[in-house]
């Protein structure tokens, strides 16, 4: 018999939704988030603009002030300029707006597993292009694939979510002349590492940037995003958001980061300088082999299986991310780069449940 389950898309029934273990520890570095709060200046000064604020009205229904001040931080136009609830939210309208029946999609794998997820359930095709056996984007791969399909779509995730790698501009132009579709770019990461291709979008209508504020900036709990394209395609874009999609909160607390992004760049050369100092006494641990990454955050293969680590880390207080799943990641957990204290004791657990597993097992 028929039941109402049967209504679903079937793309849909046969994925699962991203998730994550509502698990907690004294030491989170699973998320990717920035391990500094955000400086009080900037608290008060959002505070003190919401003041007054009467909190039973609308937001803005658009955030004017907040597109030009985005604008401005990006060296680009205001109305190619799209503010959401996250960038997540901006992923979703411009996949709504782009993808349907038939829709090819190239997308390098392994990397964030939400562009998969909504392209899927929003009817596309996936064609995966393998990263190299280096964990490095696969250009020349790349390029053949963008030829060979005519694909209505490449999303590039740079610095990549795993992985950590970038792509550069020289790769990127010619990714983008190449391609007949819309070449994404999701820079969530670009503070950190990676080339700023803003300066690209008035040579090609064909690229999107996509940013968010929640790793640099500190603001992963006030799920604030950017889209910068070209006007005419922002336009369209926007008719897939949701009306009101960004609170007053968070609208206050984006414009005052912009206004005082003097106060986080220091946070951010922190998190660079931390994330050196990680990878240099991560490789000092034998039965384990770190990637190099220009983002906050490393994968890393390991010896130990990747569940037992997690547990393991766990147990000690420390929450990972076991990324063994992902395609060609069989063997590998993502660490994120943490405050140095953090940072410091991560690297001990993992000197003492190595130093453990090698006197039982000799290897």
């Amino acid at each position: 018999m028929p039941t109402p389950l049967d209504k679903i898309k079937p793309q849909v029934r046969a994925i699962r939704a991203y998730t994550l273990a509502p698990l907690e520890a004294p030491v989170k570095i699973n998320q990717n988030e920035n391990p500094f709060e955000m400086p009080e200046e900037i608290k008060r000064a959002v505070l003190a603009r919401l003041e007054d604020r009467p909190w039973s009205r609308y937001p803005t229904f658009t955030p004017t002030a907040l597109q030009e001040k985005l604008a401005a931080h990006a060296n680009w136009r205001a109305d190619g300029v799209l503010a959401g609830n996250g960038s997540n939210e901006l992923i979703q309208a411009l996949l709504t707006v782009t993808v349907g029946a038939g829709t090819r999609v190239l997308i390098p794998e392994p990397t964030f597993t939400l562009y998969r997820q909504l392209v899927s359930v929003l009817g596309g095709e996936v064609i995966p292009v393998p990263l190299t056996e280096a964990l490095q984007f696969n250009i020349p791969k790349l390029a053949g694939k963008v030829a060979m399909t005519k694909a209505d779509l490449l999303i590039l995730c740079s610095p990549n979510n795993p992985t950590g790698c970038t792509i550069s501009e020289r790769d990127l132009r010619l990714l983008l002349r190449q391609s007949e579709g819309l070449v994404v770019v999701d820079q969530a990461y670009v503070e950190f590492g990676g080339e700023d291709f803003a300066p690209l979008l008035p040579e090609f209508p064909n690229l999107v940037i996509l940013r968010t504020f929640s790793k640099a900036m500190a603001m992963a709990g006030l799920r604030v995003g950017y889209l910068l394209a070209a006007p005419e395609i922002a336009l369209e874009i926007n008719k897939a958001k949701l009306p009101y999609n960004l609170n007053f909160f968070s609208i206050a607390a984006a414009e005052a980061a912009l206004e005082k992004v003097h106060l986080l760049r220091p946070l951010i050369d922190r998190i660079v300088a931390e994330r050196e100092r990680l990878f240099a006494e991560l490789q000092r641990i034998p039965g384990l082999s770190p990637v190099r990454s220009e983002a906050n955050f490393f994968v890393v293969h390991t010896r130990i299986a990747p569940g037992e680590l997690f547990e393991a880390l766990h147990a000690r207080g420390i929450l990972i991310r076991d990324v063994s799943s992902y395609p060609m990641l069989a063997g590998y957990v993502r660490l994120s780069v943490g405050a140095p204290e953090e940072n410091d004791r991560l690297i001990e657990a993992l000197r003492e449940i190595f130093d453990g597993y090698r006197d039982e097992n000799q290897y």
